[in-house]
C-alpha cells in the first residue's frame, strides 16, 4: 500500500519544530545547523533533497511518508514503527532498523549498504534497483517480499526464513546464511553455483 499523501502543504523544519509536529507537510529546504528531533511521528510527510546529517532523530515513527533524494546515512530507527513509507533515490548507508515494525515499505534506487534489520518484523516490502550489500538480517520475520535487481553481496541472513522469496533477479554472491534461512528460497541456476560454493561443495 502506498503512503497516503493527499493534503500536503509546504512547510519548513523550523516551523515544524516550533509546533512540535510533522504532519501533512512537504519539506524541501536543507538544515545547515545541527538540530535534534525527539519522540515525534512523521505523518503524511514528504521530504525532498534533505541531508539529515545535521539532524539527529531520536525515537521517530514514520507513517505515510515519502523520502526522495535524501541522505539518511547512519540514522537509527530501532524499536520504531515504519508504515507505508517510500525511500526513493536515498542514501541510508549504515542505517539501523533493529527490532522495528515495518509494513508497506518500498525502497527504490537507494543505498542501504551496511544496514541492520535484526529483530525486525517486515511485511509487504518491495526493493527495486537498490544496494543492501554487507547488510545484516538476524532473527527477522519476513512476509510478502518483492525483490528486483537488489545487491545483497556479502549480506548476512541468520535465523531468518527466506522461504518463497525470489532472489533470482538479485545479487546474492558472498552471502552468509544458516540452513534454516536458506530453506525454500527461490534462486536461478547460476546463483545455485554460488550457494553450493558457500556450503563447501565442489561441482565437477
Amino acid at each position: 500500500m502506498k503512503p497516503k499523501l493527499k493534503k500536503i502543504n509546504e512547510s519548513s523544519f523550523q516551523k515544524c519544530l516550533e509546533n512540535n509536529e510533522f504532519y501533512q507537510v512537504e519539506i524541501t529546504n536543507n538544515i545547515e545547523k545541527n538540530i535534534e528531533i525527539n519522540d515525534l511521528e512523521f505523518n503524511e510527510c514528504i521530504f525532498r533533497n534533505i541531508d539529515f546529517s545535521n539532524i539527529k532523530l531520536n525515537r521517530i515513527d514514520l507513517i505515510d511518508c515519502l523520502f526522495e533524494n535524501c541522505s539518511l546515512s547512519n540514522i537509527t530507527f530501532d524499536f520504531r514503527i515504519i508504515n507505508r513509507v517510500i525511500f526513493k533515490n536515498c542514501k541510508l548507508v549504515g542505517s539501523n532498523f533493529i527490532n522495528s515494525s515495518i509494513r508497506d515499505l518500498e525502497i527504490n534506487l537507494s543505498n542501504l549498504k551496511y544496514s541492520n534489520f535484526s529483530g525486525s518484523k517486515i511485511t509487504n516490502l518491495k526493493v527495486i534497483n537498490s544496494n543492501l550489500s554487507d547488510s545484516t538480517l538476524l532473527d527477522v520475520e519476513l512476509k510478502n517480499i518483492e525483490l528486483n535487481e537488489v545487491d545483497f553481496n556479502r549480506s548476512e541472513f541468520l535465523n531468518t526464513s527466506l522461504k518463497k522469496i525470489d532472489f533470482s533477479r538479485s545479487d546474492i554472491s558472498g552471502i552468509s546464511f544458516d540452513k534454516y534461512s536458506i530453506a525454500g528460497m527461490i534462486i536461478d541456476s547460476m546463483q545455485a553455483k554460488d550457494l553450493v560454493s558457500v556450503l563447501g561443495v565442489e561441482i565437477k
